[in-house]
């Protein structure tokens, strides 16, 4: 009995959201890389498939025809982007469409944003644009 007051504060510390700064740090320099080099070059403009546009924050928190969310903020289990990255659910089109997967701390990181709110800066911050990566050499 001793111990649950101290294990109930450092799982408290553990467990404390992020600042907006490291959120908004954590999506510039980890998630933003991804999405553009490996996700943006197809999902983009007024019909990518299937109709998830990532260039920016309004367009890529919408739900899918089916009304399942493609980011469902804190619930990475829910979204579809995680199922389709993954590649090992049920999502019939895994993401993405090339020999080269996601790596596991790709996968990881994307499904970290997203259990911690999956903050998306307004602005030209949280604008996306295809680069050069694996997926547009």
């Amino acid at each position: 009995m001793r111990f649950l007051p101290v294990l109930f504060v450092v799982t408290s510390c553990v467990l404390a959201p992020a600042s907006k700064g490291g959120r908004e740090h954590y999506f510039l320099t980890q998630v933003k890389p991804v999405l553009q080099q490996r996700c943006v070059a197809c999902h983009v403009g007024t019909l990518p498939p299937p109709a998830l546009n990532l260039t920016s924050k309004a367009s890529a928190f919408t739900r899918s025809a089916s009304g399942r969310d493609y980011i469902l903020p804190g619930d990475p289990d829910c979204s579809l982007l995680i199922s389709a990255v993954q590649r090992g659910g049920t999502h019939p089109k895994m993401m993405p469409r090339t020999e080269v997967s996601l790596t596991e701390d790709q996968i990881g990181m994307l499904r970290e944003w997203i259990e911690d709110g999956a903050y998306w800066p307004e602005g030209e911050k949280g604008t996306l644009k295809p680069q050069k990566g694996v997926e547009n050499p």
